[in-house]
């Protein structure tokens, strides 16, 4: 059985189970008496140590059941918990994560995990805390309950399960190590067949009872139900596991509602939808000389199947963020306790979906924010005592979804920025005139966010070299997005990226500026405004406009793309931007109207201003930037 196709799947669930590990032993860590985060991480070690074994890693397999067999001797009470085992455990756990990698790269033949293992082994041979509990008789050894020969038995695999060939041979093989298999039907070779629905059965030979050959069997994983039978297999009745299956997976009929797609796959058809809305907006184009014709009423029709067809790809890339918020528990526990500090990490939203080509680029962000929060933001247990508060400090990380944007928020509670030493340092190094007094919380981000600045009196292996809030910047605004900061003396610090749902298909209005074109992410255009009707004002030397009782500073487009060509029109249109609280009046020559277009990425120049998102090709076939929301406010 050729199980090389099983890889990618193999290495997809694997990872998943490892960062529940990683989350299960982060929960035991904070409630020690947690018998919930054993039994989860019981579970999850237990599928990947049958998916390795599937698949052949036998040395992964066998890391994975030393691990097993240590979360099963707590379990029973036969080996002590405590702090000390937490850590060899997360040990295990990133050992494991690195042999997955390493496995699915091309087999676990170089990977060496022996001095862990026999650490996990002498773990498990502890002393315990109490006697084996009642779990043991399932997970452990299987006792000798008399000779009942040539019994049928009938198992179905889980119909949710990608691996559902591979599950069954695994199944058949643990029926194996329990006495003598014959009859199986249909053959192991059928297992691989694309119309196995997971259902088989075969004859066992072995002096076992009923209930410990169906516990042996479903420890194979994502086993559905099993039946024995000493006479028929009509009439054996089925077994479900505890841990049963959903409704619809154990139904005979049934079939999982989800399939696993390879992200390729979605950015070529992405990537061809995009060729086809350019097409679209070529065809509306053409369709407008044809008022009332047949030309119209097709484009029209073409024009809503593109769109429908555009939205239902972009929810299939859509996905949720946990699967990135999920690796940071384990990171920001890690680093606290390196810096001796204590930390209570917290997560919320973390089901709020986002496009998966945004999604893959928002670690390393996320990760700069978390580790200045923890090492510059929260004090250390004593001095937070003294100041007051309590000794643990607390590190929020959420998202929130908005129209079209999200919104994710990393807040501490810890010592806040000191804007003045910022202000004295940024002056010493030329970063801001010696009129500016003080810092807005705009410019606070721009200081910081210098490369090579740093808040850090000395370079340590966790912050001190100015390239954390510098990388933030660079990546976000590559994506579209924004950062804002908000901070309070004593009061901790708010870092808040805000990113659009999706890039690849994005809706914009046309400005004109000269004889060119800009583009402006029509979700960041709060109204459009007649600007020289506008009472006209100033704040700090800066032109701003007066709209409804409030301050708005402008942006003249003209000016600062330093355009010279076409002639300025007596009277100008006004977009009012606006990016979380920030608002800005941008002064264009004229309005051109809304369209859809594909996001290309965008290699600026050397020494162009970094006022450019984007770039894409219009309907007529002309190249055009996208500006900036972010930028320009």
């Amino acid at each position: 059985m050729d199980l090389n196709k099983y890889t990618a799947l193999f290495l997809a669930e694997s990872r998943e189970h490892l960062t529940s590990c990683n989350r299960l032993l982060l929960d035991w860590e904070r409630e020690p008496g947690s018998t919930v985060a054993v039994d989860g991480l019981f579970r999850a070690i237990h599928s990947l140590k049958g998916m390795a074994a599937t698949m052949g890693y036998g040395r992964l397999a066998d890391l994975a059941h030393r691990t097993e067999h240590l979360l099963d001797a707590i379990r029973g009470g036969r080996a002590p918990g405590g702090a000390g085992v937490i850590d060899l455990l997360l040990k295990a756990v990133d050992a494991l994560e690195r042999g997955v990698d390493e496995a699915a790269a091309g087999g676990d033949a170089g990977f060496d995990a022996e001095q862990l293992a026999a650490a996990l082994e002498a773990a498990a041979a502890a002393p315990g805390t109490g006697a084996p509990g009642p779990t043991d008789t399932a997970s452990g050894a299987i006792a000798d309950h008399g000779d009942e020969p040539g019994r049928v038995v009938r198992v179905e695999i889980r119909r949710d399960s990608p691996l559902i060939g591979a599950r069954a041979l695994l199944a058949l093989r643990r029926a194996g190590q329990l006495g003598k298999v014959s009859g199986v039907m249909p053959p192991e070779s059928g297992f691989d067949a694309d119309g196995f629905d997971g259902r088989f059965t075969f004859k066992l030979d072995a002096p076992l009872s009923e209930s410990e050959l169906v516990a042996a069997i479903e420890r194979a994983g994502d086993v559905a139900s099993v039946a024995v039978d000493a006479d028929t297999m009509q009439t054996a009745e089925w077994r479900i596991p505890a841990a049963a299956v959903p409704a619809a997976a154990a139904a005979p009929a049934a079939r999982s509602g989800q399939v696993r797609v390879d992200r390729r796959r979605l950015d070529a058809l992405m990537s061809q939808v995009g060729e086809l809305v350019v097409a679209r907006n070529r065809l509306l184009e053409m369709a407008q000389q044809d008022s009332g014709g047949e030309l119209e009423a097709v484009g029209a029709r073409i024009s809503r199947l593109v769109s429908d067809l555009q939205t239902e790809i972009i929810q299939a890339r859509m996905t949720p963020i946990w699967q990135v918020f999920d690796r940071f528990p384990r990171a920001v526990r890690d680093l606290a306790r390196q810096l001796g500090k204590q930390v209570r990490f917290e997560m919320e939203g973390e089901g709020i979906e986002i496009d998966r080509a945004i999604l893959d680029e928002l670690g390393d962000p996320l990760l700069h924010l978390l580790r200045n929060a923890v090492d510059h933001g929260l004090e250390g247990p004593d001095e937070r005592q003294r100041k007051g508060k309590p000794g643990e400090g607390r590190l929020l990380l959420s998202a929130e979804r908005g129209h079209s944007s999200v919104a994710i928020r990393i807040q501490d509670d810890g010592r806040g920025i000191d804007r003045a030493a910022i202000l004295a340092k940024a002056k010493r190094e030329g970063l801001v005139g010696a009129e500016v007094s003080a810092l807005s919380d705009d410019l606070l981000l721009r200081v910081l966010g210098r490369p090579g600045f740093s808040t850090a009196e000395q370079v340590s292996s966790v912050s001190g070299r100015g390239v954390g809030i510098d990388v933030v910047l660079t990546r976000v605004r590559a994506h579209g997005g924004a950062v804002e900061i908000s901070t309070t003396p004593g009061g901790g610090t708010t870092f808040t990226i805000r990113l659009p749902l999706t890039l690849a298909i994005l809706r914009v209005l046309t400005a004109r500026i000269g004889d060119e074109r800009y583009l402006l992410p029509l979700s960041y255009v709060a109204e459009t405004i007649e600007f020289d009707l506008q009472p006209s004002t100033a704040v700090h030397g800066r032109e701003a406009i007066v709209l409804r009782d409030r301050v708005i500073p402008t942006v003249h487009l003209r000016a600062l793309l330093g355009v010279e060509t076409g002639v300025v029109p007596p009277r100008r249109p006004g977009l009012v931007l606006e990016v979380g609280d920030r608002r800005s009046a941008v002064v264009v020559d004229a309005l051109m109207g809304q369209q859809e277009v594909v996001v290309e990425p965008f290699d600026a120049p050397r020494g162009t201003p970094p006022l450019f998102s984007g770039a894409t090709i219009l309907a007529d076939g002309t190249p055009a930037l996208i500006l900036d929301a972010a930028a320009l406010v």
